[in-house]
């Protein structure tokens, strides 16, 4: 399953693009020019980041095999990934994006008989939006992700998203936001909805609650932004030897808090922390599967961020 930053900003970016770049002034101007409005009333909260650099680091946490055969481990786990997206594109109606995200994901085993793990993941990003009217936008994307477990040399393995999303205008404070999401995980296949909304109840104020990241931001002053999120982490690999291939999912849910400052200009520096629940290491193999699940752990985040 994809983890991490770059699935929470997926979906956030195909509705809510704007270049990433100052010098890229003729599509500047052509957003402009353009019936697509992401924005129709005033708010101190920036939009969505278009650019990151982002690290994330979980402490020493023990995990323990559900059946209570395999020895426990004690692991800890650093992601750091850097990741945009772009216009490439547009005109009144049609607007096309390009862009993706790079992880590297670090598994250190401190406790235990396993292999520390070494995974790099590759996501480039392509997506249309076209707007039907006033009221409604609607996209389309697809995210390919190239995956390798780089310690024991493995090959690079592909799973992916693609689907069809978009975004109805009820009222200038108010949106609600649909559509469905299709998933490739190394072979098994899933479509998963996609539903939400949009609110933006004060100027300082928005909340997004859509399945399954929502998100609360808030601004106090022009140069300060407060979040509370909820994101998927971690990451998924295929192993392979002579005679086997598996499955591996190392990944959590977390409810991070955060707090950003404005360096310059669209240049955020933010920092979290939080809990990481729901947290395990899967591994499905010719139809069997076997987990390691740890306790809550802390999670601690650090990013640059380019919010337009």
């Amino acid at each position: 399953m994809w983890r991490g930053r770059a699935s929470a900003y997926l979906i956030a970016c195909v509705l809510a693009p704007l270049p990433a770049s100052a010098g890229i002034n003729d599509i500047l101007e052509a957003v402009k020019q353009s019936e697509f409005s992401f924005a129709r009333t005033t708010s101190d909260v920036p939009f969505f980041p278009v650019g990151w650099l982002q690290d994330s680091h979980y402490p020493a946490a023990t995990f323990r095999d559900d059946r209570g055969v395999q020895p426990a481990a004690e692991a800890t786990e650093n992601t750091l990934s850097a990741g945009a997206v772009l216009p490439v594109y547009v005109s009144k109606r049609d607007m096309f994006i390009v862009g993706g995200d790079i992880a590297s994901d670090r598994i250190d085993v401190a406790v235990g008989p396993y292999r520390d793990q070494r995974i790099l993941r590759v996501t480039p990003v392509a997506a249309w939006l076209h707007q039907f009217g006033k009221l409604e936008t609607v996209g389309a994307f697809i995210a390919p992700i190239f995956s390798q477990e780089r310690q024991a040399g493995q090959s690079w393995s592909t799973s992916g998203y693609g689907g069809i999303v978009g975004l109805h205008w009820y009222s200038d404070k108010f949106q609600l936001l649909y559509g469905a999401v299709y998933e490739d995980s190394f072979g098994r296949h899933s479509l998963y909805p996609y539903l939400g909304v949009q609110w933006l109840p004060r100027r300082q104020l928005s909340v997004a609650l859509v399945i399954p990241w929502p998100t609360i931001t808030y601004a106090p002053r022009p140069q300060w932004l407060l979040q509370l999120a909820i994101a998927p982490g971690g990451s998924s690999w295929v192993k392979r030897g002579e005679n086997y291939e598996s499955v591996q999912t190392f990944g959590s849910w977390n409810l991070t808090a955060s707090a950003a400052h404005r360096l310059y200009g669209s240049l955020w520096l933010s920092a979290g922390a939080g809990i990481a629940g729901f947290r395990g290491l899967t591994v499905s193999s010719g139809g069997s599967e076997a987990r390691f699940e740890s306790e809550r752990s802390p999670v601690f985040t650090l990013a640059l961020q380019f919010r337009p």
